[in-house]
């Protein structure tokens, strides 16, 4: 067995996990069982919220040993479950490596949603996000309109390459702003807490904090924290964003 490509197959592997919003524990046990397909008499691995390294080595070789740095995350839960299921038909021997590695190839490469249909997702998210909020049809049509400013606003801070801190809470500030606009505009024919709440969920990071919880319930106490301090940044800037919304549109 080629064990360089083994290598690299299984930290391919891990790394699409990894900036796809896997758990900690997924990862690391994806990368150790395809790197026990070589049959070597010690495999080691070690993943972390925001890299890893994995080591092949043996009396008669000398050890192989990468070091992984995974630094934009998001989710993508459609990308776990392939990697997961090119991994098991591996170490099932359905596959072989070449064909596996580049499989992999093509997961990490494939674009499963042009930039046209996330917006569209985002919404039509903020809209019915509305409806399960209890808002009326004007409050639905509003937050689908305030929703297409989400949208644009998410779009320009990737370009322009924003963090996630300073563009969730300029994107909270901004739909605040606009959503007190129209109830200015449009006084007591519209709910603007069910508004803000629903345009603020595509930003929430439920996901960030269930990965957190699952991470400290298997053991890794250093990723889950490391986890549940990213969300509560993320959401601290929804937080602050929406004061900053509210104080510069009294101020005007």
């Amino acid at each position: 067995m080629d064990y360089r490509l083994l290598m690299d197959t299984a930290v391919l592997a891990g790394e699409i996990m990894l900036s796809s919003g896997a758990e900690t524990y997924r990862v690391e046990d994806t990368i150790a069982h395809m790197l026990k397909m070589a049959n070597l008499k010690h495999t080691h691995v070690f993943v972390t919220a925001t890299g890893f390294f994995a080591t092949l080595s043996d009396p008669n070789m000398d050890a192989i040993t990468v070091v992984r740095r995974v630094e934009k995350r998001s989710t993508n839960l459609n990308r776990i479950y392939l990697v997961n299921d090119i991994s098991r038909k591996f170490c099932s021997e359905e596959i072989d490596l070449e064909k596996a590695f580049h499989e992999l190839k093509c997961v990490k490469s494939e674009v499963q949603y042009s930039q046209r249909q996330k917006n569209i997702g985002v919404v039509l998210t903020v809209a019915f996000f509305c409806v399960l909020l209890g808002g009326e049809t004007l409050d639905c049509i509003l937050a689908a309109g305030i929703g297409v400013i989400l949208a644009g606003g998410m779009t320009i801070g990737r370009k322009i390459k924003l963090n996630n801190f300073i563009l969730d809470g300029i994107n909270t500030a901004v739909i605040v702003m606009s959503t007190l606009a129209l109830q200015y505009i449009l006084p007591f024919l519209i709910n603007t807490d069910t508004i803000i709440i629903g345009a603020i969920m595509p930003m929430v990071p439920g996901v960030a904090i269930t990965n957190a919880i699952r991470d400290t319930l298997q053991g890794d106490y250093m990723s889950g924290g490391a986890r549940m301090l990213e969300a509560f940044v993320e959401a601290a800037a929804i937080a602050l964003g929406a004061c900053l919304g509210i104080a510069v549109f009294r101020n005007m």
